[in-house]
Formats: structure tokens, C-alpha cells, sequence
């Protein structure tokens, strides 16, 4: 009979062993963008791409320009320059004076009660014209064809949504692990496998690439329902839900690149806004599960591994292994991005131990603080949980 501990480490391995059946399962059923074929329409819908921008000097030219070199033939460029001090508002004009599909519209002050990139959003689809919207960010760049296929696939398929999951690429292996890992936990944690299947109550949305039908967008509340919502990408897959459209979710890694975080230092500090709302709904003793959890999971692999040969306990050394050999099998079947991709999946119980201590921090910070502050405004905590549309229950299926 095993003992109390020995009960919480097979328990522990079995679950990593459940996650990792899911994610293979997962991660061979979500849709490849560069793999659905459609059939072009006799005339191409009008496309308005909207892009926030709050100090982003250094990303939004060059992403810009692999939006102007795409071939659809009928969109406009909407940049919105939120409050920027970095010099953003300067390009902006500069590159809107060279190219007329470019329309620049500059936020000089922050309405109560919203956040900066909500507020901006809302600033864009007031002034758009298309008859889809496509909300990207300012450091996304555009592979040749991606509106086209885009567009002409969720057209086709009489989709009201398409959310498209870009390749992120990290400056250094550090954050390359912490990423991986994050991005696990997101598949885990929206089910993503079966985000796609007629029926299904999950929700898909990316901040990278959320393409929504003009009519349908008009069916939901709009950006004032979110204007409190740190999970703004989310939550427009969660209004197109709610007003009865279609999503889906697909894998754009050849479409879509990123670069997420310039370092671990960096998410940490980009995750301060919403990590607490979006995995814990604001509740101090939900994340304290989520991160003991977390690091429980995270070691229980090895530690059973190692106690199973120093104790010769066959049934620890067995699901020890089976954890970490499925783990590794994983890590070098579903990653085509070299050696250190993989790499970097196969440590991802480190990323664990990262991204739990980033909800504890994140955590702490918001309820030190009663609220977060946020390019240069305070959001007390009252006032967030008033205005939380994302809620772990939401993204289940």
C-alpha cells in the first residue's frame, strides 16, 4: 500500500502523462493554416487591418511593411497611435503620407474606465470601412499570401471568426522555454483540440490574429462590454460566441511571426495585467493552488524516477519513466523548428517553475497595489473584477 506521499507522486505522474496524451492528441488535430485550400471569391470582400500601437517605435515600421506588401486587393491600414512618447505617432504619419491605404488616428487622452488597447481598438472600428476586420498587433509580421488565404478561407467557410496562433521567436533559451511552456498550458487550458468541432463552447482568440466578420462583430456589445478586459483577444472570440458565430482556431507558424518578449525579465513585467485576472478570476488562494500544483507536477516525474531506482519501487520507477519518456517523445515529434525547440519543450518543468512564479508575482503585485497599473493609469481591483469578461469557466468545453 503506498504511502500518502508515494500516492501524491503516482498521482501527479499520471496526470503529466494525461496532459501530454492530450497535447499530442491536440496538437495533431488544430488545423494548419498553410493547409487549407479554398477557392478565390469572383470579387475579394473589403479588409480593414487594425493595428494599437503604445511604444512601439521599434517593431511597427517593419511590420508594417510586410502588411503593405501583402496582394489583397481591397484593405485599409488602420494604425492607432495610443498615447505613445517613444516616437510611434511620428512613424505612423510618416508612413501613412507614403502609402494611402494607411489611416493614422492618434489617442491623446484615456477615457475612465478603459484600458489603453481597448480604447484604442474601439477608436479604429469607428472610422473602418471593411467588411471583415482583422485586429493584429504592432509587431506581427505578415508571410506573402496571408490576407488572401485568410480571407478567402473564412469566407468560404462561412466563418465569423478565424484566430490564427503565430510562431513566437525568443531572443534567448531561457525565455524560449518559458514560452513553450506557457503556450502548452494555453492549449491545456482552452482545450484547444477541440475549439473547431461544430458545437463546441470554447473560445478561440489571439492577439496576433483575430479576423471577425463586420456583421457579426455588430451582433455583440462591442469594445465598450470589454473595456476592462485585460484578455481583449479572448474576449472577442468569447462576444462572437455569445452572439452565435463561428470560430476557428488554426497554427499559422508560417504565416505569423513574433517576437512575444524581448526577455524572461519582460514577461514577467507584460504579464502583470492580465495573468492573475485570466487564470484565477482576482482570487489570491486559486493561484496559490495553481502554483503548488504547478511545482508539484513539475518535479514529480523526476523525483518518482530517482526513488523508484534508490528504493527499487518498481511502480514509481515505472510511471516516472513513462512520464518523462512520453514528455521527450513529445518534445521531438511536434516541434519543426530545430534542436533547440525541442530542447526547450523537453525542459519544459522548468518553464513551470517560471510561469508559477510569474502568477505568484503578478498575484502579489494586484492585490499589493488593490488594482495594476498600467502605461501610466491605475485600475483598482474593485473596478477589474467589475469589468472581467474572461473567466477560467468561460474557455472550458
Amino acid at each position: 500500500m503506498p504511502s500518502l506521499w508515494e500516492f501524491a507522486l503516482l498521482a501527479s505522474c499520471v496526470l503529466w502523462i494525461c496532459g501530454l496524451a492530450y497535447l499530442f492528441w491536440a496538437t495533431f488535430r488544430i488545423a494548419q493554416f498553410h493547409r487549407l485550400q479554398f477557392h478565390p471569391p469572383q470579387e475579394w470582400p473589403a479588409l480593414s487591418v487594425i493595428i494599437p500601437a503604445c511604444n512601439e517605435a521599434a517593431n511597427i515600421e517593419s511590420a508594417v511593411e510586410t502588411l503593405l506588401r501583402q496582394d489583397y486587393p481591397n484593405f485599409e491600414l488602420i494604425l492607432v497611435d495610443d498615447r505613445s512618447t517613444d516616437g510611434t505617432g511620428a512613424i505612423i504619419d510618416r508612413l501613412a503620407a507614403r502609402d494611402r491605404r494607411i489611416h493614422p488616428v492618434h489617442v491623446q487622452a484615456l477615457p475612465d474606465g478603459w484600458l489603453g488597447k481597448v480604447h484604442a481598438l474601439e477608436r479604429a472600428v469607428e472610422i473602418a470601412s471593411g467588411d471583415w476586420l482583422l485586429f493584429t498587433d504592432a509587431d506581427v509580421h505578415f508571410a506573402a499570401g496571408t490576407l488572401r488565404r485568410a480571407v478567402g478561407w473564412a469566407a468560404e467557410r462561412q466563418l465569423d471568426h478565424l484566430a490564427l496562433a503565430p510562431l513566437s521567436l525568443q531572443p534567448s533559451f531561457l525565455l524560449d522555454i518559458v514560452v513553450q511552456t506557457f503556450m502548452l498550458l494555453f492549449l491545456i487550458g482552452t482545450r484547444a483540440a477541440g475549439l473547431n468541432r461544430p458545437g463546441s463552447r470554447g473560445i478561440a482568440g489571439v492577439g496576433a490574429f483575430n479576423l471577425i466578420r463586420r456583421a457579426a462583430f455588430q451582433r455583440t456589445p462591442g469594445f465598450s462590454w470589454l473595456r476592462l478586459e485585460p484578455c481583449d483577444d479572448v474576449g472577442l472570440g468569447l462576444m462572437i460566441k455569445g452572439a452565435g458565430g463561428r470560430s476557428f482556431f488554426a497554427f499559422a507558424q508560417k504565416h505569423l511571426t513574433v517576437v512575444w518578449y524581448a526577455s524572461v525579465s519582460a514577461m514577467f513585467k507584460g504579464l502583470e495585467k492580465n495573468l492573475f485576472g485570466a487564470t484565477a478570476n482576482y482570487r489570491w488562494w486559486v493561484t496559490l493552488v495553481q502554483v503548488i500544483g504547478m511545482y508539484i507536477m513539475a518535479a514529480a516525474p523526476v523525483v518518482a524516477l530517482f526513488l523508484g531506482l534508490t528504493d527499487k519501487h518498481w511502480l514509481l520507477l515505472n510511471t516516472g519513466l513513462t512520464a518523462l519518456a512520453l514528455h521527450w517523445a513529445f518534445s521531438l515529434a511536434v516541434t519543426t523548428e530545430g534542436w533547440r525547440s525541442r530542447l526547450s519543450l523537453m525542459l519544459a518543468p522548468v518553464g513551470l517553475w517560471m510561469i508559477g512564479a510569474m502568477m505568484a508575482h503578478t498575484a502579489w503585485k494586484c492585490l499589493a497595489h488593490n488594482g495594476i497599473d498600467w502605461r501610466g493609469t491605475h485600475y483598482p481591483l474593485k473596478q477589474l473584477r467589475g469589468g472581467q469578461r474572461v473567466k477560467l469557466g468561460s474557455l472550458q468545453d
